[in-house]
């Protein structure tokens, strides 16, 4: 069976965690493929069946495992997202990863363009109409939640559970950021709007149900110019 354990390094917990891991790689086990049972890890590990517990507790935290009746442990596929969801509190996070946080959302909203393009259809432009709409009927004076509630659904028009997922673990961050920073966004959207320059979701709609992909691209850049400019101003420190 040959677990592997390095007592030299980190704790006991994480290296039977290690070693249970690296027993999955090199046998080239599956999902729906099963692991020996307790008893056989604590005599082949050479560990006590509390470590082994508290180690296949963390593997099952991560989605990697889950016990079956009458099937012991079982691999499954995990979430990508379960470890990661779990540490997106943005009280516990230090400004320079919040502002790599907002880097990847630009990066996203830009980059799902093609995607949102391909899966466009009438129902999905009636729906972002509907959207629109709701805000103009409140003079634009929006909730976080009404915000955002555009956004999400161009993430869901993707068609791409990853994304979406991905977005929802994000959220927390710019409801963080919108409480937290809009000291610095105020100005830049004053500028936007003297310019004419502000994009809203009214323009980038007028784009979608256009089918004017080009115009759109373009058009969402400038609508997360407030999070650009304020990335800007705090990385040129």
């Amino acid at each position: 069976m040959k677990f592997k354990i390095d007592y030299q390094s980190n704790t006991l917990v994480d290296q039977v965690e290690e070693s249970i891991l690296d027993y999955i790689k090199r046998n080239k086990l599956v999902p729906g493929d099963s692991l020996p049972n307790e008893m056989a890890l604590t005599t082949e590990i050479g560990v006590s069946r509390n470590v082994l517990r508290e180690a296949l507790s963390r593997l099952r935290m991560l989605g990697i495992i889950q016990s079956r009746t009458n099937r012991g442990i079982i691999i499954q596929e995990p979430s990508l997202f379960t470890g990661f969801e779990k540490v997106i509190e943005p009280h516990l996070l230090s400004e320079s990863t919040i502002i790599e946080l907002m880097k990847l959302r630009i990066v996203l909203e830009i980059g799902l363009t093609d995607l949102l393009f391909k899966h466009l259809n009438d129902n999905y432009i009636s729906e972002l109409e509907r959207i629109v709409l709701s805000h103009e009927a409140v003079n634009y004076n929006l909730t976080l939640e009404q915000e955002t509630e555009f956004h999400n659904k161009l993430y869901q028009i993707t068609g791409s559970e990853f994304l979406i997922s991905f977005q929802k673990i994000i959220h927390p961050v710019f409801v963080y950021a919108k409480n937290n920073y809009d000291n610095y966004f105020a100005p830049t959207n004053e500028r936007l709007r003297a310019e004419k320059k502000l994009i809203t979701h009214k323009d980038l709609f007028n784009l979608i149900k256009a089918r004017d992909m080009e115009g759109y691209r373009m058009a969402i850049k400038l609508h997360l110019a407030t999070y650009s400019d304020f990335i800007e101003k705090k990385t040129e420190k």
